[in-house]
């Protein structure tokens, strides 16, 4: 916004000196065609300062009819299609309020100076101020125009909001005894910004809801930033902020000190709910943004939130598989993978539970009669195994045999599902590890030598890289470099082998 009022400023400025120039380099050439004497423009009597008065009401006029016209109509159009919140900026904003003030007054001191005007009295210093006013309106109109319409565009009230949630936070942590207060605000605000990303959905204004999302991501991390400075009453979770939580849930919030992060977590939630399954490039958003929040030290360092970051993942999947959207699986799985992937290593106890989570949900998915979002799953998961044991995890060969027993109900296993096991296994081979890789062969045992047979045909014939088609992934899970395709050859040869007598 200070943008726009310097822009503002400097369109005032240059139009105000273009008319300026015009007007008094037309006046000179008629003052010197005409050799009428300079001093003597000035001078008025009581009919010329009526009809000069009367010409610059008539501008008045159209001025505010213009100004006010345009707040009127544009302001509460653009409040209704996104957030009231609108309306209460508009009102607020110091540029707003002295641009629509100065035409008033001058239409008002327009009125003042024709009820000065008498017969043998003329007010020169008000009609030459009138003079000058109409000037400067007409300099403001299309600077002042074109700052509404940057003032109304979506992105500047996310800007106004996040700006204030922060100053509200700082304001919190200075000022203790206010905190309640401080709270409602920034639980309002954060709603806010929910509201305008669900609003731009519902309008396919792709790029608005995007940012509103970025804006929830960077409203967390400045919460983070003053989380250990705000007072104990602070972390008061107040029921009205979770109308739809139990009393419980909402005490547990207290204890744990995160109402705020399950507050903008819950606003994500929201947002996947009105994206799946019409806006992709939003639901990849909101997923990163979770899984980028959920990488934040802040989130690494306590317990609570990281299961929060995990529970509200599995809520996304759910969605996405209640509304049978295997796009929108495939997309929030990759976030998943890759969060889980972070903390493998130093969590490895939970990254565990998310291989469970990755089992439980692919059971779901088959059950939902999707089997692509089976297959994506399983590869998945597979990578999230191949991630363990490359960094040598505790929790590598647990997570190994998650991945075997992955499907099992299966009567018929899924093409794809095999396929990630046999490239897993390529990689064991790869890493001269041969062990995991024999748990994996015994996995095979049993299968139709023809079904291996269409696999191994599928797997060695793939030497693209990037998926034949534009995905958000841009990768052909299927795809391994030439050095373990050789071992993947190996492998998938030693299937299809007859035994040893």
């Amino acid at each position: 916004m200070k943008r726009n009022v310097l822009i503002l400023a400097r369109g005032v400025v240059l139009m105000a000196a273009v008319m300026l120039l015009i007007m008094v380099a037309g006046l000179i050439l008629d003052l010197s065609s005409g050799l009428y004497p300079l001093g003597k423009l000035a001078a008025l009597n009581a009919a010329e300062a009526r009809h000069l008065n009367n010409a610059l009401n008539r501008n008045f006029n159209q001025l505010v009819a213009v100004a006010f016209t345009t707040v009127a109509i544009a302001v509460p159009l653009t409040a209704n299609m996104y957030s009231l919140k609108f309306l209460e900026f508009f009102i607020r904003d110091p540029v707003n309020a002295a641009v629509l003030t100065l035409v008033v007054f001058a239409d008002l001191n327009n009125t003042w100076t024709a009820y000065a005007i008498k017969e043998d009295f003329t007010p020169v210093f008000q009609l030459h101020l009138s003079f000058a006013l109409v000037v400067v309106c007409f300099a403001l109109l299309f600077p002042y125009l074109y700052y509404v319409f940057r003032f109304l565009h979506p992105n500047t009230l996310i800007e106004r909001l996040e700006a204030e949630i922060v100053d509200d936070l700082r304001a919190a942590a200075r000022r203790p005894a206010k905190a309640a207060g401080y709270r409602r605000s920034i639980a309002e605000g954060i709603e806010h910004i929910a509201n305008i990303t669900i609003r731009s959905i519902d309008r396919v204004d792709r790029s608005t809801a995007i940012e509103s999302i970025f804006s929830l991501e960077r409203v967390a991390r400045a919460y983070w930033d003053v989380k250990p400075k705000l007072p104990p009453p602070w972390f008061v979770a107040d029921p009205n902020f979770f109308l739809g939580f139990s009393s419980a849930a909402v005490d547990e919030l207290t204890a744990s000190r995160s109402w705020v992060e399950m507050k903008i977590f819950y606003q994500l939630r929201q947002i996947m709910s009105a994206a799946i399954p019409k806006m992709h490039d939003v639901i990849s958003t909101a997923a990163k943004s979770l899984r980028k929040l959920g990488l934040e030290e802040a989130v690494r360092r306590d317990a609570t939130l990281r299961e929060m970051v995990v529970e509200y993942f599995n809520t996304f999947v759910r969605l996405s598989l209640q509304r049978k959207d295997p796009r929108s699986v495939f997309i929030i799985f990759d976030q998943y993978r890759t969060f889980a992937e972070m903390l493998v290593t130093k969590h490895p106890a939970l990254v565990l539970e998310i291989a469970y989570y990755f089992e439980y949900y692919g059971q779901v998915a088959r059950d939902s009669q999707l089997p692509v979002a089976v297959e994506g799953v399983a590869h998945d998961l597979s990578t999230l195994v191949q991630r363990a044991w490359e960094t040598h995890a505790p929790n590598c060969e647990k997570l190994l045999e998650r991945f075997l027993h992955y499907d099992p109900q299966a009567k018929t296993p899924l093409p794809g599902v095999k396929k990630a096991q046999a490239l897993l296994a390529s990689y064991f081979l790869l890493a001269e590890n041969p062990e995991p890789a024999d748990l994996i062969r015994q996995s095979f045992a049993g299968l139709d030598p023809a079904f291996v047979h269409a696999l191994a045909e599928d797997l060695l014939h793939i030497k693209r890289e990037k998926y034949w088609e534009i995905n958000e992934r841009r990768i052909n899970m299927d795809y391994v470099p030439d050095r373990q395709r050789e071992k993947l050859r190996e492998f998938l040869d030693s299937l299809q082998a007859p035994p040893s007598a």
